[in-house]
C-alpha cells in the first residue's frame, strides 16, 4: 500500500512526512517547500500478539517494542496544492500525477487556522481550515470528472451501440484510477442512473459518478496539524460536528518530529504513539 500526505503549502505536510519517516526533506515556512514527491517508509502502530505468548517477536518487516508491531507502509509528499490545481494551476499536473499512485490519503490542515487558502501564514483562527478539507474534494472530484468526461460522448455511444454492460466497460475505462467492476457496479446503482443509455447521463451525474469513484478509490484521513496552536482544539471539535464521515485526528507533527529525533540522537525514551517520554541524561538536556 501506498500513503499519500497531501495537502495545501505551508500546513506542516513535509514536517508531518519526516517525523513519519525520519526522511531528510526540506522543512521551510513558505509555500512549495515541496516540489519534487519525497518517499519514505512510515509504520503504523497495533498491538502485537506475542504478548499471549509471553515472548518478544523480532519481525521480518518493520519492528516490535514492549509488544507494540510498528508495521511498514509507503508514504509519498507530493507538492502542495492550491485551488485550481485540476486546471494545471501550481503545482496541480504534477500534483495530481504523482497523487494517482497513491491508495489512501492523509489530508494535512492547518487546525489552527493560520495558513490561507494559497499556503501564506496568517493570523491564527483569520482561516476556516473547513475551507481546505471542502477544497481538497472539490479538486479531487473536478479531477476524477475530467477524467470521466474525457471521450466520454463516444464511449458511451460505442458502449450502447454494441450493447456492453456499462459497470464493466467503465471499470475498464478507469482502472488507471484502481476502478474495478464491483466498484463500478457500486457507484452506478449508487447513483441511479440509466444503464441502458449512458450516452444520456448529463454531467451533473458525472460529477456524482467522479465523486463517488474518489471516495472509493482515494479515502482520506484528515490529520488536525498544529494542534499545539491556541484555537486548534476549538476548531477540531467543530470540524468532527460538520464532517462526521472522515475520521480526524488531531497531531502535532513539529511536537513528534522533536521527539523521535530526540531518540535518534539518544536523549529521550520515547515509543511512538506514546502520551510520555522520559529523559535519560538531564545533563545533555539545556
Amino acid at each position: 500500500m501506498l500513503v499519500g500526505i497531501v495537502g495545501k503549502p505551508n500546513c506542516g505536510k513535509s514536517t508531518f512526512f519526516k517525523a513519519l519517516t525520519l526522511a531528510d526533506v526540506e522543512i521551510a515556512n513558505y509555500p512549495f517547500a515541496t516540489i519534487k514527491p519525497n518517499h519514505g517508509v512510515g509504520f503504523i502502530r497495533v498491538e502485537c500478539v506475542d504478548k499471549e505468548f509471553n515472548t518478544q517477536c523480532n519481525p521480518r518487516e518493520g519492528f516490535c517494542v514492549n509488544h507494540i508491531r510498528f508495521v511498514p507502509v509507503d508514504v509519498i509528499d507530493v507538492a502542495g496544492l492550491v485551488p485550481g490545481a485540476h486546471e494545471g494551476k501550481g503545482m496541480g499536473n504534477q500534483f495530481l500525477s504523482d497523487l494517482n499512485q497513491a491508495d489512501a490519503l492523509v489530508h494535512v490542515i492547518d487546525c489552527s487556522g493560520g495558513t490561507n487558502e494559497k499556503g501564506e501564514s496568517v493570523d491564527s483562527g483569520s482561516h476556516d481550515p473547513a475551507k481546505d478539507i471542502i477544497f481538497l474534494e472539490t479538486e479531487l472530484d473536478h479531477w476524477y470528472f475530467g477524467i470521466l468526461k474525457k471521450g466520454w460522448e463516444k464511449f458511451a455511444r460505442q458502449v450502447q451501440q454494441e450493447h456492453r454492460e456499462i459497470a464493466v466497460s467503465l471499470a475498464k475505462q478507469l482502472s488507471g484510477l484502481g476502478v474495478d467492476e464491483d466498484m463500478s457496479k457500486k457507484v452506478i446503482n449508487s447513483v441511479g442512473v440509466n444503464k441502458e443509455t449512458p450516452s444520456s447521463w448529463t454531467e451533473e451525474e458525472l460529477m456524482k459518478l467522479a465523486t463517488q469513484f474518489r471516495k472509493l478509490t482515494k479515502p482520506i484521513v484528515i490529520a488536525a496539524n498544529k494542534i499545539d496552536v491556541p484555537g486548534a482544539i476549538e476548531n477540531l471539535e467543530r470540524l468532527k460536528k460538520e464532517f462526521p464521515d472522515y475520521m480526524i485526528l488531531p497531531c502535532s507533527a513539529e511536537s513528534e518530529l522533536a521527539l523521535k529525533e530526540a531518540v535518534k540522537h539518544k536523549l529521550i525514551n520515547y515509543i511512538p504513539g506514546d502520551n510520555k517520554f522520559s529523559i535519560i541524561d538531564k545533563g545533555k538536556i539545556s
